[in-house]
C-alpha cells in the first residue's frame, strides 16, 4: 500500500495527497506532519515503535470537504485519491487513483466558498515588451483578459494583477524570477505537468531552471498562491483552438484579442487544464459566457 501510495504522490508533486484508506482519508509521511499541523489534527504513526516509525493523520470521508477547504484557503493544493474498484477477501491491495486536484484558484465546491464570493484564477505571460494577463472568476464565469506593452509593461500588468487579488497565479517557469522579484515572493507549489492538445506539435523542454520548491515552505503574495507552469503548455495556437472551442466562434475576431498574443495565451492557460483530465479534472465548471479585455 505504501508503494502504492508513493508512486501516486511522485505523480503529483506539490500537492497534500488525500489517499482513501476506507472511511478516512489518511495523510502520510511530511503531508501528514503539514495536515496535523495546519488542521489541528491529531498526528500519529504506523509503528511506533520502529526505529523509522511512519507519520499520518486522518479525516473522515464524510466531512473531507471542510479539511480541504481550510488548506486550500492557507494556500495548499490537495490530491484526492480514491479507491476505483471494490475490495473483497481475496484482493489484499485494491486500486486507487487521484481523481481530482483542488488549488486556491479552483475551488468550484461550495464549501470552498463564502457568499458572494469572487474567486479569480489569474494567469500572466510575457514575449518582447508585451505582457498579458487573465483573470477568471470560478464563481461567476466572468472571464478578463488583457495586454499591456513598452517599458512600463510589467508594472501595469502586476497593478491589475493586484486589484483582482487572485486566490492562485499561473504563469510560465521561465517567468519565474520576474515573477517572484515582482511579487516579493517565491513560488509555493511544484510546476504543472498540464497536457496539451493531441494535435499540437510542440512538447516539453528536457531543460529547465526552474526550482522545483517543497511544499512544507508554503509562500503567498497578497494570498494568491504563485504556481510555475511548464513553459511548453504556453502556445498561442493551443491557447487559440482552446478559447474558439470554449465559445464556440470561429475566431477570436469579436473578442478584441485576435492579435494580442500575450492576452490570448494568458487566457488560453487559464483554461487549460480543462483538457488535461489527467491532471487537473474539471479546471473550468463554469460556462464562461464571454471574454472581455481591458
Amino acid at each position: 500500500m505504501i508503494r502504492q501510495y508513493r508512486e501516486l504522490k511522485a505523480q503529483h508533486p506539490g500537492t497534500l495527497l488525500f489517499f482513501r484508506l476506507g472511511d478516512f482519508y489518511e495523510l502520510f509521511f511530511e503531508d501528514a506532519v503539514i495536515g496535523a499541523r495546519e488542521l489541528q489534527i491529531t498526528l500519529t504513526a504506523r509503528h511506533k515503535d520502529s526505529a523509522e516509525p511512519m507519520p499520518m493523520c486522518g479525516v473522515p470521508h464524510h466531512s473531507a470537504a471542510n479539511y480541504i477547504a481550510k488548506l486550500v484557503r492557507k494556500g495548499y493544493r490537495v490530491a484526492i485519491c480514491e479507491q476505483t474498484e471494490e475490495a473483497s477477501k481475496t484482493k489484499k491491495l485494491v486500486r486507487r487513483e487521484v481523481v481530482r486536484v483542488v488549488t486556491p484558484g479552483t475551488p468550484i465546491d461550495p464549501q470552498l466558498l463564502e457568499p458572494k464570493e469572487s474567486v479569480y484564477l489569474a494567469a500572466v505571460c510575457a514575449g518582447g515588451e508585451n505582457v498579458g494577463a487573465a483573470f477568471l472568476d470560478l464563481s461567476t464565469g466572468e472571464f478578463r483578459a488583457t495586454q499591456a506593452g513598452g517599458a512600463d509593461a510589467w508594472p501595469r500588468i502586476v497593478a491589475d494583477i493586484e486589484s483582482y487579488s487572485p486566490r492562485e497565479l499561473l504563469f510560465p517557469a521561465s517567468l519565474g524570477p520576474l515573477v517572484r522579484a515582482g511579487f516579493a515572493n517565491t513560488q509555493r507549489t511544484a510546476p504543472l505537468p498540464l497536457n496539451v492538445p493531441a494535435n499540437s506539435s510542440s512538447g516539453p523542454s528536457t531543460a529547465t531552471n526552474e526550482v522545483r520548491p517543497d511544499i512544507s515552505t508554503p509562500d503567498l503574495y497578497g494570498g494568491a498562491t504563485l504556481t510555475s507552469v511548464d513553459d511548453w503548455v504556453w502556445q498561442s495556437d493551443d491557447s487559440v483552438s482552446l478559447l474558439i472551442k470554449q465559445f464556440g466562434a470561429r475566431s477570436l475576431d469579436g473578442y478584441g484579442i485576435a492579435r494580442k498574443d500575450e492576452a490570448v495565451r494568458a487566457a488560453g492557460i487559464s483554461l487549460a487544464a480543462e483538457s488535461s483530465e489527467a491532471t487537473i479534472p474539471a479546471l473550468v465548471t463554469t460556462v464562461v459566457a464571454s471574454l472581455t479585455t481591458r
